[in-house]
């Protein structure tokens, strides 16, 4: 049991996980409850030759109920009148579509007496569904971890709003707006430390357009949802939808066409990087063989690298230093050649005989096709840097952290290494503000050309 509970904690964290596993859940039981009654019905009035076209009727019998707002959020789902107007609908359908084709062999006989069966073991199921869901939130099982940001009397209410409230929201964390301003460093800290998926603002008539859009972006690269306390929002109410946690909450939403493209970029991450892992696998295994034997250490180096709004995660490569590189870092920091916050040697001594190799042919940034399934990063993107260089950055810098970083990007088929730092900066801003399908699509392509070039790699 204490299992089940860890993972319905995780599923709820996951905004369109939960939502889908709903969704699903009401069409099975949906499914069961309109192919009972058809096939009960068909069996007792001796109809069975209908019961090839129990599918098709099923299938109307969704359609209806999704036109309907039964799968939708909690005020509409739960709605009995809609139901009900469902199995009349339904009914409709039917026996216009019998009279059309009357050859179907569908006859008010099986439909009319199917209807009242359906709607009742349907609502029997959806209530069975929603006392168990009421449950899971009563046990504090399904409650979404959130962060609430605003003054501190707009918190203490929206705090008595949760109380009042069966299920939906868990406060990990607070933080307070500041003279008008979102502190993003210190909002980031506390997404850090809660792990919370969602942030609930109230006093939002009282920020700045740029510091709200500032908030929206930060939270959107982190993948948290960020709900607002109505009162404000006139320009973005097109983008606004009531939230079903059981609160009078609005979820900010993006354009559908940007989610889109995003929503394919990813579908592009995930499929390239499980083709490449699967067809690298070879390569990947010669290369792990050739570092062993080179020298002593780890195959792989699990390094912390600055992403996406701040985020730090673990990136992966293949090791081409010594094992003690770390060490030697202050001691080389005076011989850094690459100038601005990062660090770079064209001929490192902590560089192995394999590493060498396996930089020249970037063979050792294979493995961050790991991070890319992960959803850590992307194919394209701007590069992740490691902790020293972040710490080094300006907040001019920082702007490149607008994006999720990438195996590959703009700067990669521009000259990689051979770039200053602030030229590096330039080219990501330029790729940030003018992404898209089509650019990334030109990235990848010319830069294998860059790798078998080898230029710039070192």
């Amino acid at each position: 049991m204490r299992a089940l509970g860890v993972l319905i904690k995780e599923v709820s964290r996951i905004g369109p996980l939960r939502r889908s596993l709903s969704v699903t859940v009401l069409l099975l039981l949906d499914s069961l409850a309109a192919s009972a009654s058809l096939s009960g019905v068909a069996v007792l009035s001796g109809g069975e030759h209908a019961l090839r076209l129990i599918p098709l009727l099923v299938a109307l019998w969704l359609g209806v109920c999704a036109v309907l707002g039964l799968y939708g959020l909690a005020p509409s789902r739960r709605n009995p009148a809609a139901l009900v107007a469902a199995g009349l609908v339904w009914s409709g359908l039917a026996a216009l579509g019998a009279a059309v084709y009357p050859e179907s062999g569908l006859g008010l006989g099986l439909i009319l007496p199917s209807a009242l069966p359906a709607v009742v073991a349907a609502g029997g199921l959806r209530l069975l569904y929603e006392r168990v869901v009421d449950r899971i939130y009563s046990r504090g099982l399904a409650r979404v971890p959130a962060v609430l940001l605003g003054p501190p009397e707009d918190r203490k209410r929206l705090r008595r709003m949760i109380e009042r409230s069966p299920g939906g929201y868990e406060p990990v964390g607070e933080l307070e707006l500041r003279g008008g301003e979102v502190d993003l460093p210190a909002l980031r800290e506390e997404l850090d430390r809660t792990g919370a998926s969602s942030v609930i603002l109230a006093g939002a008539e009282r920020l700045p357009d740029e510091t709200f859009l500032g908030l929206l972006r930060s939270v959107r690269l982190r993948g948290v949802q960020l709900r607002v306390v109505p009162g404000a929002l006139a320009l973005l109410r097109s983008q606004v939808r009531l939230d079903d946690g059981g609160l009078p909450l609005l979820e900010v939403r993006y354009p559908r066409l940007d989610n889109t493209q995003r929503a394919l970029k990813r579908a592009m991450d995930v499929a390239l990087s499980l083709v490449g892992l699967v067809l690298l696998a070879p390569l990947f295994a010669a290369a792990a063989l050739a570092i062993r034997l080179d020298s002593p250490g780890p195959v792989l180096l699990r390094q912390k690298r600055v992403g996406a709004d701040e985020t730090v995660f673990l990136c992966y490569k293949f090791r081409s230093m010594h094992r003690d590189a770390e060490e030697q870092q202050e001691r080389l920091e005076p011989l850094n050649e690459a100038g601005g916050a990062a660090f770079k040697l064209r001929d490192d001594p902590r560089v192995t005989r394999v590493g060498r190799i396996l930089r020249r042919w970037s063979i050792d940034e294979l493995p961050q096709l790991v991070n890319v399934l992960k959803g850590e990063m992307s194919l394209v993107g701007p590069r992740p840097l490691p902790l020293r260089d972040f710490e080094r950055m300006g907040e001019l810098h920082k702007r490149r952290l607008a994006a999720l970083p990438g195996m590959t990007g703009y700067w990669q088929i521009s000259g990689r290494s051979d770039l200053p730092f602030e030229e590096m900066v330039r080219l990501d801003l330029y790729y940030i503000e003018n992404w898209s399908l089509s650019f990334d699509l030109k990235i990848i392509l010319k830069t294998i050309g860059a790798v078998l070039g080898r230029r710039g790699a070192y």
